[in-house]
């Protein structure tokens, strides 16, 4: 039971809950709309060209990672624009693993970094995630698990733990990376959502780090722009030039009329932006707080990002039966972890996303979830 499955059943349960996807209910800001329709039926937007991305939009891209993170890249040639971050990641794995090669990837992780592993051919290896330390790295287990990898995949806010890594943590992950001379590729795309003061640190913006870190990002989730579909790699020219070979191949474009909507979230102002972040906290904590009232779930608070994981073992059940059941009787929409990071990880959890839903229904959806264990699972 996948992702993609649980969507399809909650698309056909009028009025779901959808906690399983991962979009927002939130509108982006008028600019970043009149934008993107001005760009409708104007020829230079209705073009392959050019595959790397349009120059403005490289160079808010350049911009943006310049002004949060102090960090320069030159438009022409260390920023590719690609179809959404997934095209960038497998565009990235793709430029930097050979049939064998290992990948470090965290336990759990995003189930579509660890799959896009096996589309490159590359060999997972899992370093493994903390959940009674917030699902923080074990830096004991580290050393092993990066020994010999040739790329570290990473991704922080975590995904789907919405753990931020610290800077000690990162610090470790930079080390190994030299240590190892990994390639680190980092998922930055949800880099934005942080709750309670947490600040992500980039691995590009450690002493000896920018060059041998390719940060991906989107305005998906940062923005609120899922259906644009506008992602990109930044790094090195070393680095980002055999990414743009591949994604010339791969994804070869987004769509021009989306990318004039990107440049204007990235150019405008981004106030917006932290007004979402703290109705998003908001939405978060009555979430969680209706879950922790449920004998028998434990759910984690998440430090960033759209979502939380609740561990169900006590109640006896699989994360996917819990999951379908859940839907079926009460039309709570959630996803089981099954495989997101190692095969064997993800029937003990549950994945509750607080962005898609008003805090009105969030409330009603936990009160839901409460009645549906009491039911089945309380005795």
């Amino acid at each position: 039971m996948t992702m993609a499955d649980m969507a399809n059943l909650a698309d056909k349960r009028r009025g779901a809950f959808r906690l399983e996807n991962a979009d927002s209910d939130l509108v982006p800001p008028l600019h970043v709309l009149r934008a993107t329709r001005q760009a409708v039926g104007v020829d230079r937007y209705n073009s392959y060209l050019p595959l790397h991305g349009l120059p403005e939009l490289r160079k808010a891209i350049a911009h943006r990672y310049h002004a949060d993170h102090s960090l320069s890249y030159d438009p022409e040639c260390e920023v590719v624009v690609t179809s959404g971050a997934g095209e960038a990641m497998l565009s990235s794995l793709l430029a930097f693993v050979n049939p064998g090669d290992r990948v470090l990837l965290t336990n759990p992780t995003y189930s579509g970094m660890a799959q896009r592993v096996r589309l490159a051919d590359g060999v997972q290896s899992f370093t493994n995630l903390v959940e009674k330390n917030g699902w923080h790295l074990d830096l004991n287990h580290l050393e092993a698990a990066a020994k010999g990898c040739k790329v570290f995949f990473i991704m922080s806010p975590s995904m789907p733990t919405g753990a931020i890594f610290t800077l000690e943590e990162t610090k470790v992950i930079a080390e190994l990376a030299e240590k190892n001379d990994a390639v680190v590729v980092f998922n930055a795309s949800i880099d934005k959502i942080v709750f309670d003061g947490a600040k992500v640190t980039n691995p590009a913006t450690l002493p000896g780090m920018r060059d041998r870190t390719v940060t991906i990002g989107s305005v998906s989730k940062n923005y609120n722009m899922m259906g644009w579909r506008v992602g990109w790699a930044a790094g090195p020219a070393d680095l980002v030039r055999p990414i743009e070979n591949v994604h010339i191949f791969n994804g070869i474009m987004p769509s021009g009329i989306t990318q004039a909507g990107a440049t204007a979230a990235l150019e405008g102002p981004q106030g917006w932006v932290k007004d979402a972040i703290r109705e998003y906290q908001r939405r978060r904590d009555v979430l969680l707080a209706s879950l922790r009232e449920i004998k028998k779930i434990k759910a984690t608070k998440p430090e960033g990002g759209y979502y939380f994981l609740a561990n169900i073992r006590k109640l006896g059940v699989k994360s996917p039966a819990f999951c379908v059941g859940l839907l079926k009787e009460t039309k709570v929409a959630t996803t089981p972890m099954v495989a997101w990071g190692s095969d064997n990880f993800g029937y003990d959890h549950v994945r509750f996303i607080f962005t898609n839903e008003p805090v009105n229904r969030l409330e009603e959806a936990g009160r839901l979830v409460k009645q549906f264990v009491s039911r089945h699972y309380i005795r």
